[in-house]
């Protein structure tokens, strides 16, 4: 990456899963964007087999023996040990040495080694009984606190951010790491100029612990949170009384707010537009060029051309430093996004002028397929404060149309599952304001599905019944064959209520790898749990062929 002077990966998953992805773009015969790395070659390292029946060795060491001997690759990293302080003296070296090997570690797994055992110890739903995980405690470093910003996000929250100088963290690079609030920075005690320690909590999160005092030189100075909204110029303030987070009244229209509201609007638990991510929705609400962005609010984006998106233009930002990027006279660099030169045939045929880009085709193919979505999803492109993927499934079961939901009273909407009297009033609140109004009408106008087909009025749906009716569940983890979203809408397709977290009132818990409280908090009060073959089996066939 270095050598063809483009930005390095952040961190391997990162270069492994943009990589994939690039590859399966590239066989789908879409065009990648100049500068972008391919991966030409993904390493992994096999550590077990699934179902073994008769298993032709005894030990767990045995099985790595035979998977290198098959021509399949395991890591060299593996030891044998006789007795725990062996395990300890193991766990020991390598938190000592875990970033001199060939991939980035977190932590070690203790496996027994017999086999036999590993059938007698037998397992949890949640995890084997024979093995356990050591997580190294996080990695801290020391940076410097280059400034502290404030970004607006799509609530209108403004949130300072501590900008330092690059840290390689916990197998990553970071930059930047959230302050909350100014009561946050105050009690950090940290001043820009300082030298910080940064750590990832829990390996993942960038968090600023705190300055080193004794580096101090004097040219530090204090953090004071801006009065005005460092997009639009609108006055700070807290949303209520005694809110700590002060907020952009300018919801409207501050261009922060509006390319929070279009990221969310594409991402996947609402509209799933794969082309609408973070980078798109900048170039739509915020660009360099034209001077009227394309998107002053969202109500525009269904009603997108290519004619609008090709003169868009954007300011090319330093990967390190975040600040436009200039050329040797000192002028701002930038890039279109939606446009490409013509191809030498285009030429050949008197085509001179720039085309659209495959992002630009991409973006507005996946839009178009967007005004059918399901109206659950549709609901939480909305944007309405409470209205989640779970509140809108709910809705959009019960009334079957934003018509039927607009119509509804108080105590009709929160009488709905799931919904609730919070739940009704944001959604009242929200249609009272015309520029919301705008918005349905729209993309109404424009093709939107606002009633999902067949559906014969409020209430139908849960008279319809299905295998799981008047039952709750709540699926945790990874499920085979299901993403998140998935699963609940399985659950809800097939008559049940796909619940957030787990009760007295909770009927099953289907629960995958990766899954926490929520399988602790079931197996508590003794809740039923599925594997993801047996929550296959229960929203296709109902509960009683579990027992079948």
């Amino acid at each position: 990456a270095a050598a063809r002077r483009f930005p390095s990966f952040a961190n391997p998953r990162n270069a492994a899963s943009g990589g994939l992805r690039q590859q399966l773009d590239k066989k789908d015969g879409m065009e990648l964007e100049a500068g972008m790395l391919r991966v030409d070659s993904l390493a992994l390292y096999v550590h077990g087999i699934g179902a073994w029946p008769d298993p032709p060795v005894s030990a767990q060491s045995e099985v790595y023996e035979l998977l290198a001997e098959w021509g399949l690759p395991t890591s060299p990293h593996t030891k044998v040990c006789a007795t725990i302080d062996e395990v300890a003296e193991f766990v020991a070296y390598y938190g000592e040495h875990r970033h001199d090997i060939e991939h980035e570690l977190d932590g070690i797994v203790v496996k027994v080694d017999e086999l036999d055992l590993h059938d007698e110890l037998g397992a949890t739903s949640r995890a084997p009984r024979w093995a356990i995980a050591y997580k190294y405690p996080p990695e801290e470093v020391q940076t410097t606190l280059f400034d502290i910003v404030v970004s607006v996000g799509r609530t209108g929250r403004a949130t300072p951010f501590a900008v330092m100088a690059p840290a390689h963290v916990a197998g990553s690079v970071v930059r930047q790491a959230t302050l909350h609030n100014k009561d946050v920075v105050k009690a950090k005690g940290v001043l820009i100029g300082d030298t910080v320690v940064l750590r990832k909590a829990g390996d993942v999160i960038p968090e600023v612990l705190g300055p080193v005092v004794e580096r101090r030189d004097g040219s530090e100075r204090e953090f004071v949170m801006p009065e005005r909204c460092p997009e639009c110029g609108a006055i700070l303030a807290p949303a209520k009384e005694g809110d700590i987070d002060l907020r952009c009244p300018n919801t409207r229209s501050c261009p922060a707010q509006v390319r929070g509201r279009v990221e969310h609007i594409g991402s996947r638990g609402a509209l799933d537009v794969e082309a609408l991510g973070e980078v798109t929705a900048a170039a739509l609400t915020q660009p360099s060029h034209p001077a009227v962005p394309p998107l002053e609010t969202e109500a525009g984006l269904f009603t997108l051309t290519l004619e609008q998106l090709v003169p868009i233009e954007v300011v090319v930002r330093d990967a390190e430093t975040g600040l436009p990027k200039e050329d040797e006279d000192g002028i701002v660099k930038t890039r279109a996004p939606f446009r490409r030169n013509p191809t030498a045939a285009e030429k050949k045929e008197g085509v001179n002028a720039s085309q659209p880009s495959s992002q630009a085709v991409k973006l507005l193919a996946e839009l178009e397929k967007a005004k059918t979505k399901d109206l659950w999803r549709l609901l939480v492109a909305l944007n309405i404060r409470h209205v989640g993927p779970v509140a809108a499934r709910a809705l959009a079961q019960w009334f079957g149309s934003l018509d039927a939901i607009r119509a509804a009273s108080r105590e009709e909407l929160a009488a709905v599952e799931g919904v609730g009297g919070i739940i009704a009033d944001s959604l009242l609140d929200w249609f009272t304001i015309d520029w919301h109004q705008e918005i349905v009408q729209r993309w109404a106008d424009a093709g939107v599905q606002w009633a999902t087909p067949g559906h014969a009025g409020p209430g139908a749906a849960a008279a319809a019944g299905g295998v799981l009716d008047g039952l709750t569940v709540v699926a945790t983890g990874s499920l085979d064959g299901y993403t998140r979203e998935g699963a609940q809408e399985a659950i809800i397709q097939a008559g049940g209520k796909a619940a957030s977290s787990v009760s007295k009132k909770t009927d099953f818990v289907a629960a995958g790898p990766g899954a926490g409280s929520k399988l602790a908090k079931a197996e508590e009060l003794g809740v039923r749990i599925l594997d993801a073959a047996q929550f296959h089996m229960l929203v296709t066939q109902g509960p009683d062929a579990l027992d079948a």
